[in-house]
């Protein structure tokens, strides 16, 4: 659907379709982005996503023994 939008000219709707599902479509959408020229955006979408790690509290869980 993207690929028909954009050989049309519609660029802007084809993105529209990709972010739905960015996470799939990342170098598609990037592409579009940058023919756009959301240069930053399509960096963003392009980049590892890097898991980020749990905060741990000072919760009453952290003194008591685990059994």
């Amino acid at each position: 659907m993207a690929d028909l939008l954009a050989g049309d000219g519609r660029i802007e709707e084809a993105v529209a379709v990709l972010e739905r599902h960015a996470f799939q479509n990342s170098r598609d959408l990037a592409g579009y982005l940058i023919a756009l020229g959301r240069v930053q955006d399509a960096l963003a979408i392009l980049q590892p996503r890097i898991p980020q790690t749990p905060e741990l509290s000072n919760g009453p869980w952290h003194d008591d023994p685990p059994f």
